[in-house]
């Protein structure tokens, strides 16, 4: 299932994922933000795959077989109420029939409600029970495509429940779970969405195959949903306007002269000259790397100098700035190692987006006092 050669395990939950392999001395994480995604939906893909492309720059992590574990809390999970059943001798085949149909009415009835374009889903065989699974194809399929663009090979998508109670996700990725999970690779085979995922349910045989609805089947009832919705909407907002100048007009209070001579007096207002921010840095500055990096591609060494000179204004030392060859990430970024303050996060965080509004800040599982600014395309 999974290569000997540093095999890599991927947890995604509704916040993010954790990575492991054997090569990294910690287990990273990538957070999820609301410009990136938001109840589980990609909001921009280019910019995501960019991000997490540079997450694995960063880590140096080693292109090799992946296997995927969902969290709970990423999937659509529903306990069939009818079992499936292979056919007995001598049995009455109408019923065989009924219950398919009704098998088949209550799957296709979860997918509809499903609140996702696009979806992976597959009907799981656990002990007695079929239990169908569904996960938004667009997130997860995000996250692995940038591992595979670098090189990684995915041979297994799988829920986390399929390990049972012997292994507890509640604080995520952990070494022990990982190592329960390379003992074991039974569960990651068995409920690998990945398996037959083009095939549809036949009545004989449902546990196991991965069911996957054509899109007249499931478009029509999403869109519909859908512009229930915004109708609802726009009426509420048209409601909330009438009743807010409804009220604004009625209780408005009359203007009285002496305010009217006070508001046409000028009044006298004090400048004050600015003066430098003040900042309440808890780390000591001297200690403190940083380096800026920008691709070949890009190479703006105005943007690089000016970050330089307002950071070297600020009391740091130790700025480093290079040329790199790897691809320009559409956005650009700050990575914060975990043991810088907040304090002086804000701080740098405010000079930096002076010179690169779009930045996104992020953060890696080090305590080695390093921040690294990537300059992107934006």
């Amino acid at each position: 299932m999974l290569s000997k050669n540093h095999p890599i395990i991927l947890f995604i939950d509704r916040n993010g994922f954790g990575v492991y392999q054997d090569v990294l001395t910690n287990i990273p994480r990538f957070n999820f933000t609301p410009d990136l995604v938001t109840n589980l939906d990609v909001i921009n893909k280019e910019q995501f795959s960019g991000l997490i492309a540079t997450f694995i720059q960063i880590n140096k992590i080693v292109p090799s077989s992946l296997g995927v574990i969902l969290s709970d809390d990423v999937i659509c999970v529903k306990d069939l109420t009818i079992p499936a059943q292979k056919p007995v001798p001598n049995q009455n085949p109408k019923a065989d029939s009924t219950d398919d149909k009704e098998h088949r009415d209550e799957v296709q009835s979860f997918l509809e409600n499903v609140p996702f374009e696009e979806i992976l889903a597959k009907v799981i065989k656990t002990g007695t029970v079929n239990r169908i699974v569904a996960v938004n194809k667009n997130l997860v399929m995000a996250i692995i495509d940038a591992f595979t663009s670098k090189g990684s090979v995915v041979e297994a998508i799988t829920p986390s429940f399929m390990y049972g109670q012997a292994i507890n996700f509640t604080a995520g990725l952990t070494s022990d779970n990982v190592r329960a999970i390379l003992g074991n690779l039974e569960p990651l085979r068995i409920g690998n969405l990945l398996t037959d995922q083009e095939k549809m349910i036949s009545p004989p045989n449902l546990g196991g195959e991965l069911i996957i609805p054509s899109a007249n089947e499931t478009k029509k009832p999403r869109n519909l949903r859908q512009y229930i919705l915004i109708g609802i909407f726009v009426v509420s907002v048209i409601i909330l306007v009438v009743v807010y100048l409804t009220l604004g007009v009625s209780q408005a209070p009359p203007q009285s002269p002496q305010a009217e001579n006070t508001s046409a007096k000028p009044v006298s207002t004090q400048i004050v000259s600015p003066t430098a921010p003040i900042t309440t840095m808890s780390a000591d500055l001297e200690s403190i790397q940083i380096k800026i990096t920008q691709s070949s591609q890009v190479n703006d060494k105005a943007k690089a100098a000016n970050l330089k000179s307002e950071l070297l204004k600020m009391g740091f030392q130790n700025i480093t700035d290079e040329v790199s060859g790897v691809l320009t990430p559409e956005k650009s970024s700050v990575i914060f190692s975990q043991d810088i303050p907040a304090d002086l996060r804000n701080n740098i965080i405010a000079e930096v987006k002076k010179i690169l509004p779009g930045t996104s800040i992020l953060e890696d599982q080090e305590l080695n006092s390093m921040i690294n600014i990537i300059i992107g395309k934006s």
